[in-house]
């Protein structure tokens, strides 16, 4: 839906691009119980598990949905990110309402991938664990005494949501001047030379440090964006440490594809200011809801009227020249006037 709200000339934000399905559901409810506290409480169990399974009924088969139908509506309360209640009606045993319940998509895209609702993303991610076995030592990769690469090694093809990740392989040893150092200082050649290996962009150097007091420093470098992170697992004689610090590795490698997901669906938006000259009232209904109806537009905000004509912002996605093209198409001009545009 497009919408008008005030922008200012050469405003440049970011938007998000991502309307592919809605996880937000509205559900009408009329519940009776002893009286109208409890029925309320009735309805919102209701209308979360009726969200819950109807936002999933579009990304899985009906029998995926039966057996999500299963779980507890305190299971089901995990997944939802909100609720918002419209022409609410409560008194004596009765609650009515219209409930809608937004759920979190990564959780529920999440959830569904581990449990083979869904299928996982295709391209695998490389993972390069690196070790420094004490303060003394230097980093090793191939070596024998890397016990953090065979630790990754023993965890097979690790699923996570709907991200796979797949540690370092010995083919990899054949590629010139793989070493340790190198991949932590990774230049532009090896990156390309691992990933024509592997198939896949999604390279992630992890780097375990032995701290002086047993501490385990790990740092995650995406390598396709050069970003990192990082985290310390503590020496506290509690489980193996190196199965908390992969557990956790999983866990911001996850975190970090999900920025650049983000990231990637945001698209810039330019916004102008416009004066149309309109004949009458209903003239300028019709035109500005043309404009708004163009692909390049994404939405109009009327500024003030007088003298026979309208102010007007138009915000704007893509390059300025192709909003000109779509609207001649659809009978406008414009000319340039100091700060603002004519258009007729």
């Amino acid at each position: 839906m497009k919408y008008w709200y005030l922008l200012f000339v050469g405003l440049f934000i970011s938007a998000n691009a991502w309307a592919k399905m809605e996880y937000k559901v509205t559900v009408p409810v009329d519940v009776e119980a002893e009286n109208s506290v409890v029925a309320k409480d009735k309805a919102m169990l209701q209308a979360q598990r009726e969200a819950f399974l109807q936002i999933a009924g579009q990304l899985t088969s009906e029998e995926n949905v039966q057996k999500l139908g299963e779980l507890s509506d305190d299971a089901i309360l995990h997944f939802v990110e909100a609720v918002s209640v419209a022409d609410e009606k409560a008194g004596g045993t009765k609650y009515i309402a219209n409930l809608t319940v937004q759920i979190n998509e990564q959780l529920l895209k999440d959830y569904m991938a581990e449990n083979e609702m869904i299928e996982t993303e295709g391209a695998e991610m490389v993972v390069i664990p690196v070790f420094k076995p004490s303060a003394e030592t230097y980093p090793v990769l191939w070596e024998d005494n890397n016990v953090w690469l065979k630790s990754w090694r023993s965890k097979g093809l690790i699923k996570f949501g709907t991200m796979q990740m797949r540690t370092l392989t010995d083919n990899y040893r054949q590629i010139n001047d793989f070493s340790a150092q190198n991949a932590l200082y990774m230049g532009a050649d090896l990156y390309a030379d691992i990933s024509q290996r592997s198939g896949s962009d999604k390279v992630y150097v992890v780097f375990a440090d032995t701290m002086s007091n047993g501490d385990l420093k790990v740092t995650i470098k995406n390598e396709k964006t050069k970003t990192e992170d990082s985290f310390t697992i503590y020496n506290d004689g509690q489980g193996d440490i190196f199965d908390k610090a992969i557990e956790k590795s999983v866990m911001f490698i996850s975190n970090m594809e999900r920025t650049i997901k983000n990231a990637d669906q945001t698209v810039s938006v330019n916004s102008l200011n416009a004066v149309y000259g309109y004949q009458n009232m209903k003239d300028w209904l019709v035109k500005s809801k043309a404009i708004a109806d163009l692909e390049q537009v994404e939405g109009i905000e009327t500024k003030s009227f007088g003298g026979g004509k309208v102010n007007f912002s138009v915000r704007y996605t893509g390059d300025i020249d192709d909003l000109w093209s779509a609207l001649q198409e659809i009978g406008f001009s414009h000319e340039a006037s100091g700060n603002y545009f004519i258009i007729r």
